[in-house]
């Protein structure tokens, strides 16, 4: 079997570690819940707590592990191995994850990225951007992520993190003259759940108007989701359908914008919204980016889906794992 590498995803809602070799494959995994309350703490206690047991599960001694890779996520000095701070859970600024892991886990050889830098490696190693550079990923979910992969590599700027394309600022495509907001605040899962919201309960102090945002969520506006502003949408509701317009939009213009001055050979959509019906989502956000590009670059890249699914960020970790202990 060879080596064994541990591959760690620390998310807002999810925590998973995987067990791989040399082979790239996820010979072993553990997935649970985070649980926000518990803060930091409470996500390092499920890691020492889970390691052993994704050992055992694999029948490895912890002697064969060779590294450990984390995808985080949050921004994270990846030199350091410190993570700067998590917009979901309390108890990370400045953490020392790296040294807590070689510390906790008696591992030497650590590697920790943000997560979307994480899964853009994966992608490009072995899913839909392989053979493809520079590869620009990004992941549509609760929130919005972004990485470049030049030559089988992360690109990490100056050392604290590059491609944050959920933080860059665009303007509304409902209204131009308002001021411009983070890409998160439109495009994201979250924010297409709360416009959802916000207009049913718009819509729902006016009896007279349909609301077939609030019959998908039975009844219930504070209910409702991303997923249940594309169901309506793809039903053929007109309202849910502007929503999902506006977020498309606004996704488009930033990615136009990251063509323009990367021009990548390949743009790989993943997370959550990228699985949404693709006449609503991937087809018209293909003509949307090509209209707003520099000429010249419309026809020198593509845009797909992700293709490793819920493990890709723990299969970018232990690529992470594997470069860092035997280099490319």
């Amino acid at each position: 079997m060879g080596r064994a590498y541990i591959g760690i995803e620390i998310g807002g809602t999810k925590l998973q570690l995987g067990l791989g070799f040399d082979d790239e494959s996820i010979a072993a995994l553990w997935r649970g819940a985070v649980e926000p309350s518990r803060g930091a703490p409470g996500i390092l206690a499920q890691i020492a707590d889970a390691y052993p047991r994704l050992l055992a599960q694999a029948k490895v001694s912890a002697a064969e592990v060779a590294a450990v890779g984390v995808g985080f996520g949050g921004p994270v000095d990846s030199a350091r191995g410190v993570v700067h701070h998590s917009f979901q859970v309390q108890g990370w600024d400045q953490f020392p994850l790296a040294d807590w892991i070689r510390t906790t886990l008696g591992l030497s050889h650590v590697a920790v990225a943000n997560d979307a830098d994480s899964a853009g490696l994966a992608e490009a190693i072995r899913g839909a951007g392989k053979g493809c550079s520079p590869l620009l990923y990004s992941n549509v979910g609760s929130g919005i992520g972004g990485a470049l992969i030049i030559a089988g590599a992360i690109y990490d700027g100056s050392g604290a993190g590059a491609l944050e394309i959920g933080h860059l600022l665009v303007p509304d495509p409902l209204d131009p003259s308002a001021p411009v907001r983070e890409l998160e605040h439109i495009a994201s899962g979250w924010a297409i759940a709360q416009r959802g919201r916000e207009t049913a309960r718009q819509l729902r102090s006016h009896a007279s108007q349909p609301n077939a945002l609030i019959d998908h969520a039975s009844g219930d506006p504070e209910a409702i989701s991303a997923v249940t502003v594309f169901q309506a949408a793809q039903n053929g509701d007109p309202i849910a359908t502007a929503i999902v317009a506006r977020a498309r939009a606004a996704f488009a213009f930033a990615l136009a914008q990251a063509v323009t001055l990367l021009a990548p050979k390949r743009i790989v959509i993943g997370g959550g919204v990228s699985l949404a019906d693709p006449n609503l989502w991937l087809l018209p956000l293909r003509g949307e980016v090509a209209e707003r590009t520099f000429p010249p670059f419309r026809d020198t890249f593509d845009i797909v889906t992700a293709a490793l699914g819920e493990e890709v960020v723990v299969h970018g970790a232990l690529e992470l794992a594997r470069s860092r202990t035997f280099p490319r």
